[in-house]
């Protein structure tokens, strides 16, 4: 297939200048249910091909996040982006707020010794085909369910 091989040509070069590339599931892609998203990073079989974790994406697309996907998924998940939505209209909502087990998540990933990078995508106000927009007032409130959550399963932060 003409995808995954550009895709190899892509990860042959990441490997070359030691960088890692990044696989975000979305909607709309073949790589955006948890059994696609395998099958794209073990098809292309490259140590320099991650995955970008993003629990509200997964509810988008009819997926329980972690019930799941994580368990299968996990071993190449190197970044967590924070949002979460609800599964019966796909809006975004503060993390905890929606469907998308996000507490879940973070307690596996705390147990499994995550200490990679988690960002905060919270699209509260608008979201659009490649991105969104929160406003300083909805990114607040984003920014506290998500330092909340981390409180309530005892993850320190500065």
């Amino acid at each position: 297939d003409d995808v995954l091989r550009r895709m190899r040509l892509f990860a042959d070069e990441a490997e070359k200048e030691q960088i890692t590339l990044l696989h975000e599931h979305e909607k709309g892609i073949y790589g955006d249910i948890p059994e696609r998203v395998l099958d794209l990073v073990e098809s292309v079989g490259s140590s320099a091909l991650r995955l970008a974790w993003d629990n509200a994406n997964f509810v988008q697309v009819g997926v329980r996040p972690f019930s799941d996907g994580y368990a299968m998924l996990r071993p190449y998940l190197d970044y967590l982006q924070v949002k979460d939505a609800l599964a019966a209209t796909g809006q975004v909502v503060p993390a905890g707020d929606g469907d998308g087990e996000l507490r879940e998540t973070l307690t596996a990933l705390h147990d499994d010794g995550y200490d990679g990078f988690a960002s905060l995508e919270p699209h509260l106000n608008e979201a659009f085909e490649l991105g969104g927009f929160s406003g300083p007032v909805a990114f607040g409130r984003a920014a506290r369910a998500f330092a909340g959550l981390l409180t309530e399963i005892g993850v320190e932060t500065q």
